[in-house]
């Protein structure tokens, strides 16, 4: 097992030379696999002796294995190399609009057991002991050897601090005056003995778009999660900033809502979670109430939530329609703003809100194409999440898979 000291997160400056060549090796065959020593060497730049040198400790160690025999156009068949799934176990913790999940993943990424409950409303320690039940039931219910966890991640909302891998939960992200820190990653290692990674919900989202979605293949990129928090890859790097705060944008309500009439509805925490869809389509009851989606809770407005509305809109209910597009101009303007700004190949949106559906999505494009410059959108496209309900959670993964990669 990985020591604590070796728990971190990662830019690429902060390597040295060893650590710098495990990446690359490791992730070539990572992203490749399987793979013949010669092309890792011709993919990366490296001497073949010293890809070969590196593959065989790998190879001792576990981490990697021989699957087989390459085609060959002369000379000796080169072998084949590629991860060895079973080497070590990762877990993530990520929470989406709807739900808090845990992931217990093999060294490829893939989920071997996962746990999720309906995601908790509270803040603070509550919120972080919430995560630790969930994990505790992940390694019960899977019966992993917990000698195999390499680490945990934890990918969670708020303002984080990377020197002290502390969340602060401000004014505006609540629904009450309250500000909390806490140091997660002490809390979990000494909860469970495990080295654990601690990075905000939206840079843990991007980071695993790239690492086990099916490659965004570009440099620049934003990941919007939901209506509150975004994530930047700049130059193929996660950026952070200077203290790791970077990409947190409280919603400060339109006072030129189209639904002006609804305005009472607005609730900072509530809002901002789903771009108020909700809470709108609550506070709208008395002037739509055809609408499908109170036919849907039966009447009872309290339990209307971001699928209830999505499911009367794929019924043909016009105010459900209409609810998804006027949410996506919303969204559109602030993306607009950040496409002028930073001018990414690529704008994801995730963290729950993608599955407001097609209509949705077309107006966060549209609203994006009428509010940037034309440069800007040139070379964008705008796409939901691949990775889904489990995306952030498996960010959280990457992040330890990662660490695990410059440490072998």
């Amino acid at each position: 097992m990985t020591t604590l000291s070796k728990r971190r997160l990662i830019d690429q400056v902060e390597l040295n030379d060893h650590e710098k060549k495990n990446l690359q090796i490791l992730d070539t065959i990572r992203k490749k696999g399987p793979i013949a020593r010669a092309e890792i060497s011709r993919l990366i730049g490296l001497n073949i002796v010293t890809v070969t040198s590196y593959v065989d400790q790998y190879i001792k160690k576990g981490v990697i294995k021989e699957v087989g025999i390459d085609v060959s156009s002369g000379g000796r068949k080169p072998t084949l190399v590629d991860l060895n799934p079973s080497a070590i176990f990762l877990i993530g913790v990520g929470l989406n609009l709807v739900d808090m999940i845990a992931v217990l993943c093999n060294l490829k990424g893939e989920i071997v057991f996962s746990v999720r409950h309906e995601r908790p409303l509270e803040t603070g320690e509550a919120l972080v002991m919430s995560m630790i039940s969930l994990v505790q039931e992940l390694i019960e219910k899977s019966k992993v050897d917990t000698g195999k966890i390499h680490g945990v991640g934890i990918a969670i909302p708020g303002i984080f601090n990377r020197d002290t891998s502390s969340v602060r939960w401000p004014v505006g992200l609540l629904d009450e005056d309250l500000s909390i820190t806490v140091s997660i990653h002490g809390i979990f290692e000494e909860r469970f003995g495990i080295p654990t990674v601690v990075d905000n919900d939206a840079n843990a989202a991007v980071f695993g778009e790239e690492w086990y979605g099916k490659g965004l293949g570009v440099q620049h990129a934003i990941y919007l999660y939901s209506g509150n928090g975004c994530g930047f890859m700049i130059n193929g790097q996660i950026y952070r900033g200077a203290n790791g705060s970077a990409g947190e944008w409280l919603f400060d309500i339109d006072k030129d809502n189209p639904l002006p009439q609804y305005i009472e509805a607005y609730n900072a925490g509530e809002w901002s979670i789903d771009l108020g869809i909700a809470l709108l389509a609550q506070a709208g009851h008395k002037e739509n109430q055809e609408s499908k989606i109170y036919g849907l809770v039966k009447g009872d407005i309290k339990k209307i939530t971001l699928m209830t509305v999505v499911k009367a809109s794929e019924m043909g209910d016009a105010f459900a329609v209409q609810l998804l597009k006027d949410a996506g101009n919303r969204l559109g303007r602030k993306a607009a703003f950040l496409v002028n700004l930073f001018n990414p190949e690529i704008l994801i949106i995730g963290g729950g809100i993608e599955i407001a559906g097609a209509q949705f999505l077309d107006a966060v494009r549209d609203t994006v194409k009428q509010s940037s410059v034309p440069e800007a959108v040139e070379k964008l496209r705008i796409i939901p999440s691949q990775l889904g309900e489990n995306g952030v959670a498996l960010g959280a993964v990457a992040l330890v898979a990662q660490n695990y990669f410059i440490s072998v």
